[in-house]
């Protein structure tokens, strides 16, 4: 009896601990793109490498991403990063949801509870390319990191003000799908 009892209460305290060390490490490892952003407020803004000044958003009313000036007092610009660079989600806390890649050439990158992707969890997570010589670096799809978050407008080379999608790497000016992760403010 008194062996079940140490038992059970080493396993409690295995799993507090595990609990505990699972939460540290998931609130404690945000990203950086190659250009190792500052991360004081646990949080990052996702900028444009060619477009100064825009950061990716969630949007407030609906399941799309967009791409907005920056405002650091939008919390639907605002991602916490978990993962190494190599592999990482962004999370907005305003939405509650994940960042994800909805598959194709051009696919739309939208928000959706985390675990939910129709392609699985590879399909919620990012990673960063290697910086380029302006400064910044692909936002690549895990699931496929032939595809990249994309800046640019589909008519011209500015930013673009639809729902943000991604384009192969191959596919125009490489400068619009690439990104740096900034202080939130």
């Amino acid at each position: 009896m008194t062996r079940t009892k140490r038992v059970s209460r080493s396993r409690r305290r295995l799993g507090l601990v595990t609990a505990g060390l699972t939460a540290v490490f998931l609130t404690g490892l945000p990203v950086a793109s190659a250009s190792a952003a500052p991360h004081a407020s646990g949080s990052v803004m996702i900028e444009s490498g060619p477009f100064h000044g825009y950061v990716l958003c969630a949007g407030a009313n609906d399941e799309s991403v967009w791409l907005k000036t920056i405002n650091t007092t939008d919390p639907y610009c605002k991602w916490k990063v978990f993962g190494s660079s190599s592999q990482f989600t962004l999370y907005n806390a305003a939405k509650d949801q994940v960042m994800a890649y909805t598959g194709g050439n051009q696919g739309a990158v939208v928000m959706e509870d985390q675990g939910t992707s129709p392609l699985g969890a590879n399909g919620e997570l990012w990673s960063w390319g290697g910086e380029e010589d302006w400064g910044a670096s692909a936002l690549q799809s895990f699931w496929d990191s032939g595809q990249n978050v994309d800046a640019m407008a589909t008519d011209g080379d500015y930013p673009r003000t639809d729902p943000v999608h991604t384009r192969g790497w191959r596919h125009g000016n490489q400068r619009e799908l690439t990104w740096n992760a900034i202080s939130a403010g």
